[in-house]
């Protein structure tokens, strides 16, 4: 009875070891710079690493961070919510519900704020880029390169739809929570991009910003509400 046990053992082991392996060479692969075993092989890291444990070290070599990302949230009543997607948004009313949980993260980085803000923060970059992978195509496109612009807008599409569908979950916790006896029926969603001072105008240099319009979104009711959107004394 002892030997099958032991080949169970034994053939227990070796798997956790190959799945380790498999595991750590896939993430290696996932955050390489784009080379050709990437090209090849990205798709297996994309459908494992890039779904279940996405990694971004985009703070290091050979890109890193140039921008600072914000998503800014306008709640909507019934009147308020547009005619059609060409009527103009109120323009007061618009509240930042990323910045503060960044800044939190930053200050307590052995706090659960930085995994509190990482689905946050993936779906911005995710909208603003695509992904590390795509970074060849953005640098090839403004060079001039227009079928790098046609492959990186094709693959943006359906990232940027993901990141959407994310960002009106986050809205609709932060109306529903901030706004609890108020009737609301939208929400409003603007991506706000700051880029940085570059460092031969570092002493009277003005960051860049810029606005884009994600589109109103029907609240969410039946997201789960977290917990920190609501107002002192509520």
């Amino acid at each position: 009875m002892r030997r099958p046990l032991a080949y169970l053992g034994h053939a227990v082991r070796v798997l956790t070891l190959v799945g380790l392996v498999l595991h750590f060479a896939l993430t290696l692969l996932y955050v390489f710079p784009l080379n050709p075993m990437k090209m090849e092989l990205g798709v297996l890291a994309n459908l494992t690493i890039g779904t279940y444990f996405p990694q971004n070290w985009s703070l290091f070599a050979p890109t890193p961070v140039q921008s600072t990302q914000a998503l800014l949230v306008r709640c909507l009543s019934a009147e308020e919510i547009p005619a059609s997607s060409s009527s103009a948004l109120p323009t007061d009313g618009w509240e930042d519900v990323s910045s503060a949980h960044f800044v939190q993260a930053q200050r307590h980085r052995l706090s659960a704020y930085e995994r509190l803000v990482r689905p946050l923060q993936n779906s911005l970059r995710q909208y603003l880029h695509g992904g590390p992978d795509l970074y060849p195509f953005h640098d090839a496109c403004r060079k001039g390169d227009a079928e790098a612009c046609q492959v990186r807008d094709t693959a943006l599409q359906p990232r940027r739809e993901q990141a959407a569908r994310m960002f009106r979950r986050i809205g609709s916790a932060f109306c529903r929570e901030a706004y609890p006896g108020k009737a609301l029926g939208a929400v409003a969603l603007r991506f706000r991009e700051r880029s940085a001072v570059p460092w031969s105008a570092r002493h009277g240099g003005q960051p860049q910003v810029e606005d884009f319009e994600l589109g109103v979104f029907k609240l969410d009711e039946t997201v789960a509400l977290p917990g920190f959107y609501a107002a002192e004394g509520t």
